[in-house]
């Protein structure tokens, strides 16, 4: 026979753990797919096997289900805390950015890096749904920590890094810019700022200036003293042949070169 409070019951416990999830994505800012971390893909499987599971099993009480789900939003928030205030957590967690190709050529830390395997036709798909048809069009191109790319054409300008964000040191843009910890310290020491604690946020642009805004939101421009950065990829143009790292056709099959062709055509 039908049991109506049963059913009621389940519905009431599905209605509570969907409303405390948005809850959360409100509380949080995180409303795109984009701003989700592993985390919280993570978490949120967690919390589907909670409610899936929880919500079907009369074993447990209504008490322990809204615990379960708050303890797991607790363990969530907290990670992510974490995350956001170290960057050594960070890095572990999401991973680090790294460039593809640099100087229209692939770098060796992108062909031989295990933990990166780059597939060269699902490279080639993205750069295609970015409107990007030719790699002969392509200077550099980044992977970012989250997983999106980032690209620049032959001609246009440079790439901007964020260098600190809420005065911690984001080691991972700094190699990627070419400079070091040491040169980024002694930046802000001529800027007149010792303590990383104060400030919020310092970028690296593209004319070589750093934006630095402060803990409270004041924003100063200075320039930089030594604009040339610290060569980190072996992908000159001026080594001899058998140093050079690897071309564009030696990485790319073939089969998926001339299917970019065609795309092109």
């Amino acid at each position: 026979m039908f049991d109506v409070h049963g059913f009621e019951l389940t519905v009431f416990k599905l209605l509570i753990g969907v409303t405390l999830i948005v809850l959360h994505l409100r509380l949080t800012g995180k409303q795109r797919t984009v701003q989700l971390t592993p985390i919280d893909f993570i978490g949120n499987f967690i919390l589907g096997g909670i409610i899936g599971g929880v919500i079907y099993n009369q074993a447990f009480s209504f008490a322990e289900y809204i615990s379960f789900l708050l303890v797991t939003f607790g363990i969530i928030s907290g990670l992510n805390y974490l995350t956001s205030k170290f960057m050594s957590t960070r890095s572990l967690v999401m991973g680090k950015a790294y460039t593809i190709i640099e100087g229209g050529r692939f770098t060796q830390d992108a062909l031989d890096n295990t933990d990166h395997k780059l597939d060269p036709v699902e490279f080639l798909a993205e750069l295609r749904g970015m409107g990007i048809f030719s790699l002969s069009d392509i200077s550099l191109v980044q992977r970012e920590a989250n997983g999106s790319l980032t690209v620049r054409r032959k001609g246009e300008g440079g790439v901007n890094y964020v260098l600190v964000s809420s005065g911690q040191v984001v080691t991972d843009n700094l190699e990627l810019a070419g400079h070091s910890e040491e040169w980024l310290r002694g930046e802000l020491e001529q800027a007149g700022i010792t303590d990383l604690a104060d400030l919020f946020l310092v970028e690296l642009d593209a004319a070589d200036r750093l934006n630095i805004v402060d803990q409270e939101g004041q924003t100063t421009s200075v320039r930089i003293s030594d604009p040339k950065a610290v060569e980190v990829t072996t992908v000159t143009e001026f080594q001899a042949p058998h140093e050079q790292s690897a071309t564009l056709e030696d990485v790319i099959p073939e089969d998926a070169r001339e299917g970019a062709a065609k795309s092109d055509g």
